[in-house]
């Protein structure tokens, strides 16, 4: 970002950097990292190329940006969550809200998840970035575990941490995944049945 200025200087910068953010994630959900190119991240944000050169060297720095907003809400939305029920209904609303258009004040973004996901089998750098995320995802999803168990009155071994883990993880994945292929899948139905799958990984 360029350096300098006053108050108001710093905040026309944050702006900048906020629309050119905007357009990016926008460009790369509907044409994909390849084929979003940085001329079209500028018409999308109304700007010229060297301008938005100015705030990021490269298409990289970019996607870079895009997954360290990314990290930081999710980290902040499954914090606040304490069992698996409230994780499903928050991943359905999201879903939901993603579906119908009206998720404009949240950056969750399901094919821009699957667009990073298959970006970073192709670019080293975007592998590294997603890899060193995914510590603190893992990370994250354990404490819902450790939470859920706990409100279930359960002391859990490390064994069974991993397991539900790595179940829990996995399902999420999916549930995203299948959301973006399938537009018509029903989402009431899908609530339905992860909410029963996880109370039966709960020991519920």
């Amino acid at each position: 970002m360029p350096a300098g200025g006053g108050t108001k200087a710093r905040a026309r910068q944050e702006a900048q950097r906020a629309r050119i953010l905007e357009a990016a994630r926008k460009c790369f959900s509907e044409e994909g990292f390849h084929g979003a190119g940085m001329s079209a991240i500028a018409r999308e944000a109304g700007m010229s190329q060297g301008l938005i050169y100015r705030y990021f060297t490269n298409k990289a720095a970019i996607i870079q940006a895009i997954t360290e907003e990314q990290r930081a809400r999710r980290t902040e939305d499954l914090c606040a969550i304490a069992t698996f029920e409230d994780l499903v209904d928050r991943l359905m609303d999201k879903l939901r809200r993603w579906r119908s258009g009206d998720a404009e004040d949240d950056i969750f973004d399901p094919a821009l998840f699957l667009e990073i996901s298959a970006e970073s089998s192709r670019d080293p750098e975007v592998a590294a970035m997603v890899s060193e995320q995914e510590k603190e995802i893992w990370a994250d999803f354990a404490a819902i575990v450790r939470r859920d168990a706990e409100s279930r009155g359960q002391a859990l071994d490390d064994e069974a941490l991993r397991c539900r883990t790595m179940a829990l993880r996995c399902l999420v994945d999916g549930v995203i995944t299948a959301c973006v292929r399938d537009p018509h899948l029903d989402c009431n139905q899908v609530q339905a049945s992860l909410r029963r799958v996880l109370r039966q990984l709960g020991g519920g």
